[in-house]
């Protein structure tokens, strides 16, 4: 008798190369069976997703997540699981510092699966909040980049870092570099590369940066076009229109491409050029924070949309979202899979037709002809919605 079946849906799971109507079954919060058919009278309950597409849980490599200990974070229960997200992944809300608390007080007591990236500075991300333009209503963040990051050191604890990520390598995932200077991001490496864990870099200080990942490394925000104050310079993959061949080297020897939409991270004229030169997200993630959640990201099927929009098939979407994540987080056959063992996380969309307008992050809008819509989410074999 299985605690649950999800009957006649449309399962795809890039995992397995499953894309056909098949059953799933689980019990005692792990995958059981994937059969053709599998007889209701052997579940205790059952979701009928007649019509339906059923896909592992998504994997949220980049949100913000520390709700209630930082400003920007978002509430990873209303924000991400009933959204179909299964497992978030904090990017670097908390530092070393504030990660006891963030565990004690957002990780242990959500339904949500939160994993995270320690930010290699200390303090975190304690400044932001939505306060444009600045997004900081405080004045010592200046010392993080002033004279040539000449501070930097005093804002980074390399020996507590390494021992707070070894002592949490069930939740903690890697070390991350966010908007600061190149100094900052060598000692991010150092960590990264003391501990043995991957590093998460944002699209800043480019290409020169890309000296500082290796293979299994990955860059988020790798669609935004901001200009940066520091190098007087267009941050990301290009800054004159053609896109560095830096890039193509670092994929090549491994580095993954994270999407992390955000406030400032998604461009679709970046977007349309570099998925025509090939270059197509390994990860598809919102970073979502207070600043984004009502627009113009709102969750991962808006996100997953957007490269429906763009020419990528449904599959590569899911992959993007699922299985490629996990693998990357070294969790791979644990989630983002509907394998036999796996945990028992799933979500069941609705692919509706339509026209939905989708904007990217300097207000420049598309007309999606296709939206995912969570009609049930099951983390654990308990079904949420």
């Amino acid at each position: 008798m299985y605690d649950l079946v999800v009957k006649s849906g449309l399962l795809i799971d890039p995992s397995q190369g499953i894309h056909e109507n098949m059953d799933l079954a689980a019990s005692d919060g792990k995958v059981e069976a994937v059969e053709r058919s599998i007889s209701e009278s052997h579940a205790k309950r059952v979701v009928d997703a007649s019509g339906m597409i059923v896909v592992p849980g998504l994997v949220d490599i980049h949100t913000h997540t520390a709700y209630n200990l930082v400003r920007l974070a978002i509430d990873p229960e209303r924000a991400c699981l009933l959204k179909g997200t299964t497992t978030a992944v904090d990017a670097g809300s908390t530092g070393e510092l504030l990660y006891p608390a963030f565990e004690q007080l957002v990780i242990n007591r959500n339904r949500t699966r939160i994993l995270t990236f320690l930010n290699i500075e200390s303090l975190g991300m304690i400044e932001f909040g939505d306060f444009p333009p600045k997004y900081t209503d405080q004045e010592w963040p200046g010392l993080l980049t002033a004279l040539d990051e000449f501070f930097i050191p005093l804002f980074i604890n390399i020996e507590n870092t390494i021992e707070v990520v070894r002592q949490n390598r069930d939740t903690i995932v890697g070390v991350k570099w966010a908007h600061h200077g190149p100094r900052g991001l060598s000692l991010a490496r150092e960590t990264a590369d003391e501990i043995g864990c991957m590093l998460m870099i944002e699209n800043h200080h480019m290409p020169e940066a890309l000296k500082y990942v290796k293979k299994g490394d990955l860059i988020t925000h790798i669609y935004h076009h901001a200009f940066n104050s520091l190098t007087h310079r267009y941050d990301g993959l290009t800054d004159d229109g053609s896109i560095y061949p830096e890039f193509h080297e670092a994929v090549k020897r491994g580095v993954l491409l994270d999407v992390g939409h955000g406030k400032g991270g998604f461009s679709w004229k970046i977007a349309e050029l570099a998925l025509k030169e090939g270059l197509k997200p390994h990860c598809i993630s919102t970073d979502l924070w207070v600043g984004n959640i009502n627009g113009p990201v709102y969750d991962m099927p808006t996100t997953m949309a957007k490269f429906l929009h763009l020419g990528m098939t449904l599959e590569e979407v899911v992959e993007a979202s699922t299985a490629t994540p996990a693998t990357a987080l070294g969790k791979a056959g644990q989630i983002g899979t509907l394998k036999a063992g796996a945990c028992a996380d799933a979500t069941v969309f609705k692919l509706q037709e339509g026209r939905f307008p989708l904007v990217d992050t300097g207000g420049e809008g598309r007309v999606g002809t296709q939206m995912l819509i969570p009609i049930h989410v099951i983390r654990g074999g308990e079904v949420i919605t």
